[in-house]
């Protein structure tokens, strides 16, 4: 799983227990216009909740598979399950809701922001399989069957989506 560890390695470090994602930044954004308002504290809130998920990711491999414990790697599922609904549920009021009613005009950003949001709904409706498959402790020996492929595969896919939105799709967010 190097790709991953690369990919940890390579983010700001975050404490060893991530059991409790982290708090949101209270908002300063005026609130006197109509419908979502800019918050200026939105997108590190968000890169905040990548690096948990990142970390929490990390920890299913290393305390629950490698550490032979499925009952651990199970909890641990159930808990990136749990913050990374939190996150999307986030993302997708306040961060996709606010770039759809400020870039109406702008029909290229808008169809790029559309389409980011229709890959996030696939890719979501795949980790939560993955989540749902693993959420109750299974015998390692079975573990050992799919899971490294499947946890690879998830992390793959995680790890190129928050490199794109940190890069890429973030940077459409302005007052």
């Amino acid at each position: 799983m190097g790709f991953i560890k690369d990919f940890f390695t390579k983010r700001p470090k975050v404490e060893e227990q991530p059991i409790t994602p982290p708090r949101p930044t209270p908002s300063v954004a005026p609130k006197n216009k109509k419908g979502i308002q800019f918050d200026p504290g939105l997108v590190d809130n968000l890169k905040n909740d990548h690096s948990h998920l990142v970390t929490l990711f990390g920890q299913i491999w290393e305390h629950g598979f490698e550490a032979n414990n499925p009952k651990k790697l199970s909890s641990l599922i159930m808990q990136f399950k749990r913050d990374f609904q939190a996150h999307l549920l986030k993302e997708n009021v306040k961060f996709y809701v606010y770039l759809e009613q400020n870039l109406s005009n702008d029909s290229t950003s808008m169809q790029l922001v559309r389409d980011f949001r229709t890959e996030m709904n696939d890719i979501a409706n795949a980790v939560v399989k993955f989540c749902k498959k693993y959420s109750e402790p299974l015998p390692m020996a079975q573990l050992n069957t799919h899971f490294p492929d499947d946890y690879q595969t998830v992390g793959e896919v995680l790890t190129h989506r928050v490199s794109l939105e940190e890069n890429e799709l973030y940077t459409l967010y302005q007052p």
